[in-house]
C-alpha cells in the first residue's frame, strides 16, 4: 500500500523558518526530490539524532523513508515513543501505521491508530483497525469493525485497503465491491491490482484474464500482471485441493483431481513467462511444487528442483513440506528426514501430517527407537479436541488426535507386537464403534495376524452404507486376496485403479495381480556329508553324501484359479561304494480358490516305465482350522527299495490349528505301503509359539512329538519296528537389512531332543542350522544355509554336515 505524494505539502512552507532545524529539514527534503534519496535520508536521520522529538522531522522521515527499511527495530520504537499524537502532522500518520504494519509491530500499530483516530476521526481509521485485526488472524474482531465502515466516506487508497481486508476475512463479494469502488475513484496500479485479486477470490478468472488482455498492463507493469497471475494460481490451487478433499469425503474419486489437473496444466504453460522474470520464479515454483505434491507427482517435483537453482532453506514452509514428501515417495528417506525436521523449526506448523511423515521416514530407515520416541512426543504435542464457536455445542475429538491414536496402534504392529496392536484397536473400537478408521485398522491387524476371514467380518458391518470409504475398499481388496477370492480381488482392484490410482497399496495389489500372469519357478537343494562309527549304518541303512533337488515350474494362472506345472525331483546317496539315485519328472495341474487348493500330478521315474499319480487337497475351514490330505501311487521310498524295483503308495492326512500367526499346532498321520511287504506308519504332533518379538527379531519355540511303526520285515534300509521322539526346536529370525522391496534375514535354528528305538536306549538328537534369506526384489527370493546334526540309528549316531540352497521367483 502506498500513500499519495506529499512533497507539495512539504515544500509550501514560508521562506522564513521559525525553527532553526526547519531549514536543514527542508534542504534534506529537496535533496530527496532531486533524486539524492540516500543522501537526503541520511541527513534526516542525523537530524533525528539531534532533535528526536521534533514532530515535523519525525513525520517527514516516516513519509520519505517508507518502504526502504532504513530504521532498525530499536530506532523505530524510539521514534514511535517520541511521537506526540495530538500535534503530529496528519500527512504522516498513515505512513507511521504502514511502517509499523510492515515491521509486524501490530500492537504498536493498533495503539497509534487508536490515538490518531481520537484526534482525527474523519479518516478511515476503522479500515486500518480491521486490517490489523485480519492480518493477526482475529477475524471476528475484524468483521465486527468492518460493520462500522461506510464505504462512501473512503478515498481510493482506503477502499483498496478495505478490499484487501475483506479478502483476508473470507468475504470475497464485499471485497470485489470495494475494489470496484476504488477502481472507479482512481485507476492506478494499486486499485487495478486489488480489483484483479478480488476477481480471483471470486473465481472470476476469465474476467481477470480478459481485463489483462484488453489492457496494456503486461507491457507497462509486467510485474503486476505476473503477481496477479500467481495469486490466481494460488487461489485455484486452494480451491482445487478443497474440491479434491470434498470429493474424497463424498467418495467421488473419479472427479477428485479434475480441477487440480487443470491448474497444473495452466501453470506448466505459464513456465516460459515466469522463467523470463527470475525474481518471480521462487513464488511461482513454490506453489507449483505444492500443487504437484497434492497430485502426488513426486518425481516431477525433484525434476523441477533440478531445473531451478534455489537453496532448500529459502523455500516457504509448505513447499519444503512438499519437497520432503517427494523425497520420501521416491525412496529417499534420509533426505526426507532432514527436510521434515526443518519444519519443526516453524512456529505452529507441525501437525499430524508432519509428525507422521517424519515417523515413516524413521521407519523406512529402521530407526525404530526414534520412531517410538516420536510417538511419545506426539501424545504431548498434538491437539486433542476442537471446539465449536456455536454456543451449547460440545467439544469433539480433533482429527489429528484420531489419526494419532490409529498410528499409535500401528506402531505396535510395525514393532512386531501384533497381539498388543490387535488388543489396542479392539479397545478403540469398543470406545468409538462408529469410527470407520479404527475398524479398518483393526481389520488390517487381523489380516496381518493371519485371520482374513475375521477381518472380512469386521468390515462387513459397513456394507449397508451408500458409499463405502476408500480405506474400507482397499481393505476389502486385500482381504479378497488373502482369502483367495481372485475374481473379487480383481474386480475391486480395477475399481480402485480408477479412483485411487496413486495409492501405493492399490499399486502393489495391481502388480501382484499381474504377477499371476507370469511364469514362476521354485527350487530347493540339499547336500550332506555323513559320518558314523558304524560302517554298516552308512553303507547299508542310511547312506552317505546325500543329495536332493526339487524344482517346480509354474505356468501363469488362467481362468483366475488354474495353472499347470512341471515338477522335477532327484535324490542320490552313496551305499557300499556305489551310488543310488532316483529321478522323477511330472506334469500337474493346480486349482486354488477361497482357501481351498487341489493338485494332481502325473509323474514317471527315470529308467522305470511306470506312471505315478499324486493327489493333494487342503482346505481352511475358517481362520483357525485347516485340514489336508495327500495320496501318491508312486511314493518316495528309500533308495535301496527303488533300486530293487519296489514301489510304494503313500497316504497323508493332517489337521492344523492356529490361534494367530504366533501360536499354532497340528497333527499328521502318514502311511507308506511298500510292495516289499513293509507298511510304514508315522504319527506326528507339534505345538509352536512365538515367545519374543521386536522390530527386527522374532523367536519361536516348537515342540514336536513323533511315533513311528513299521512291519518287521527283512529289508536293506533303516526300518525299526517302532520308534518315538520328542524334540524342542528354537528358531530366531533377525531382519538384518531392509531397503523397501529388498531385505536380508539371518535365520538361526537349534533342535534338541531324544529318540527311542525299540530294543535301544533313549539317545539325544541335535541339529543346528544357520541360513541367509534374501529378498532380492519384489518377486525374487534366495536362501542358502549350512547345518550340523546328529541322530541315532540302531543305537549308533550319524553325524551330518549339510548345506541347503533355495530360490523362487517370477519371470
Amino acid at each position: 500500500m502506498h500513500c499519495v505524494s506529499i512533497f507539495a505539502l512539504l515544500c509550501c512552507g514560508s521562506a522564513v523558518y521559525s525553527n532553526p532545524i526547519d531549514q536543514q529539514r527542508e534542504y534534506a527534503v529537496q535533496l530527496i526530490q532531486k533524486g539524492e534519496v540516500d543522501h537526503g535520508l541520511l541527513d534526516l536521520k542525523k537530524l533525528l539524532v539531534l532533535y528526536p522529538k521534533d514532530q515535523k522531522l519525525i513525520a517527514d522521515y516516516f513519509v520519505l523513508s517508507y518502504g526502504r527499511n532504513t530504521l532498525r527495530a530499536t530506532e523505530l520504537i524510539t521514534c514511535i515513543e517520541n511521537i506526540q499524537i495530538e500535534v503530529f502532522p496528519i500527512y504522516a500518520q498513515t505512513s507511521v501505521v504502514k511502517t509499523l504494519r510492515d515491521a509486524r509491530e501490530y500492537s504498536l500499530a493498533k495503539k497509534m491508530i487508536t490515538g490518531f483516530r481520537a484526534h482525527n476521526p474523519q479518516m478511515g481509521w476503522n479500515v486500518w483497525l480491521a486490517t490489523i485485526a485480519a492480518e493477526t488472524k482475529q477475524n471476528q474482531e475484524a468483521q465486527s469493525i468492518l460493520k462500522q465502515v461506510d464505504m462512501q466516506q473512503l478515498n481510493a487508497e482506503e477502499l483498496v485497503l478495505l478490499s484487501h481486508t475483506y479478502r483476508l476475512v473470507g468475504m470475497p463479494i464485499q471485497a470485489l465491491q470495494a475494489a470496484n469502488a476504488a477502481f472507479d475513484k482512481k485507476k492506478n496500479q494499486f486499485s487495478q491490482e486489488e480489483y484483479l485479486l478480488a476477481l480471483n477470490d471470486n473465481g472470476n478468472y476469465k474476467v481477470a484474464d480478459e481485463y489483462i488482455m484488453r489492457s496494456v498492463l503486461f507491457q507497462t507493469h509486467p510485474d503486476l500482471v505476473i503477481r496477479i497471475k500467481l495469486s490466481q494460481f494460488a487461489t485455484q490451487i486452494k480451491n482445487a485441493v478443497l474440491a479434491y478433499k470434498t470429493a474424497q469425503q463424498e467418495s467421488k474419486y473419479a472427479d477428485a483431481y479434475v480441477e487440480l489437473d487443470q491448474v497444473l496444466a495452466e501453470m506448466e504453460s505459464y513456465k516460459p513467462i515466469v522463467n523470463g522474470y527470475p525474481h518471480w520464479q521462487k513464488s511461482f515454483y513454490a506453489d507449483y511444487i505444492y500443487a504437484l505434491a497434492k497430485r502426488k507427482r513426486y518425481t516431477d517435483i525433484l525434476t523441477t528442483l533440478q531445473s531451478i537453482s534455489i537453496p532448500l532453506d529459502l523455500w516457504p514452509t509448505y513447499t519444503r513440506h512438499a519437497i520432503a514428501d517427494a523425497y520420501f515417495a521416491t525412496n529417499q528417506p534420509e533426505q526426507a528426514e532432514q527436510v521434515y525436521l526443518s519444519l519443526f523449526n516453524e512456529k505452529n506448523y507441525a501437525d499430524y501430517d508432519v509428525y507422521s511423515a517424519l515417523y515413516y521416514a524413521y521407519l523406512e530407515q529402521e530407526k525404530f527407537e526414534e520412531a517410538n520416541n516420536l510417538i511419545d512426543e506426539m501424545e504431548h504435542q498434538l491437539r486433542r479436541y476442537q471446539y465449536s464457536q456455536v454456543k451449547g455445542v460440545d467439544r469433539t475429538t480433533h482429527e489429528d488426535w484420531e489419526q494419532y491414536l490409529s498410528l499409535k496402534g500401528l506402531n505396535l504392529a510395525y514393532r512386531n507386537e501384533l497381539e498388543k496392536a490387535e488388543q489396542y484397536f479392539e479397545n478403540l473400537v469398543s470406545t468409538a464403534p462408529g469410527n470407520i478408521g479404527y475398524q479398518n485398522n483393526l481389520a488390517l491387524i487381523q489380516r496381518w495376524r493371519q485371520k482374513p476371514l475375521t477381518a472380512k467380518l469386521t468390515l462387513e458391518q459397513w456394507n449397508g452404507l451408500d458409499e463405502v470409504s476408500q480405506m474400507t475398499e482397499i481393505n476389502q481388496m486385500n482381504n479378497a486376496q488373502a482369502l483367495g477370492n481372485i475374481s473379487y480381488w480383481r474386480e475391486l482392484n480395477k475399481k480402485l485403479l480408477q479412483s485411487a490410482a496413486d495409492d501405493t497399496g492399490v499399486q502393489l495389489s495391481y502388480k501382484e495381480l499381474k504377477d499371476r500372469d507370469r511364469w514362476s519357478v521354485e527350487h530347493h537343494s540339499y547336500f550332506s556329508r555323513n559320518k558314523s562309527n558304524d560302517d554298516r549304518l552308512l553303507n547299508s541303512l542310511r547312506g552317505s553324501n546325500e543329495q536332493s533337488f526339487w524344482t517346480r515350474l509354474n505356468s501363469p494362472w488362467f481362468n483366475d484359479y488354474y495353472r499347470i506345472f512341471l515338477e522335477h525331483q532327484y535324490r542320490k546317496a552313496r551305499y557300499k561304494n556305489k551310488k543310488l539315485d532316483d529321478a522323477r519328472e511330472g506334469l500337474g495341474m493346480e486349482w486354488s480358490s477361497n482357501r481351498k487348493t487341489a493338485n494332481i500330478l502325473l509323474s514317471e521315474r527315470k529308467d522305470q516305465e511306470r506312471l505315478g499319480v499324486r493327489l493333494d487337497w487342503s482346505h481352511w475351514l475358517n481362520d483357525h482350522w485347516a485340514y489336508n490330505f495327500s495320496v501318491d501311487s508312486d511314493a518316495d521310498i528309500p533308495l535301496q527299495a527303488i533300486a530293487q524295483k519296489h514301489k510304494g503308495q503313500s497316504y497323508v492326512a493332517a489337521m492344523n490349528w492356529q490361534a494367530n500367526e504366533s501360536r499354532k499346532a497340528g497333527i499328521q498321520y502318514q502311511a507308506i505301503d511298500i510292495d516289499d511287504g513293509n507298511l510304514r506308519q508315522a504319527y506326528q504332533a507339534y505345538f509352536s509359539q512365538q515367545f519374543f518379538q521386536s522390530p527386527q527379531h522374532t523367536s519361536t519355540a516348537t515342540v514336536t512329538g513323533y511315533y513311528g511303526r513299521n512291519k518287521a520285515v527283512q529289508v536293506d534300509y533303516f526300518n525299526p519296528v517302532s520308534s518315538h521322539s520328542i524334540e524342542l526346536n528354537l528358531q530366531h529370525d533377525w531382519l538384518t537389512w531392509r531397503e523397501y522391496e529388498r531385505d536380508f534375514k539371518q535365520h538361526f535354528e537349534l533342535t534338541l531332543g531324544t529318540f527311542k528305538q525299540k530294543d535301544f536306549a533313549h539317545q539325544p538328537v541335535y541339529n543346528f542350522l544357520y541360513r541367509h534369506d534374501w529378498r532380492i526384489s519384489r518377486v525374487w527370493y534366495l536362501n542358502y544355509g549350512v547345518g550340523w546334526g546328529s541322530h541315532p540309528y540302531d543305537g549308533e549316531h550319524e553325524d551330518k554336515t549339510y548345506a541347503i540352497l533355495g530360490f523362487e521367483g517370477r519371470f
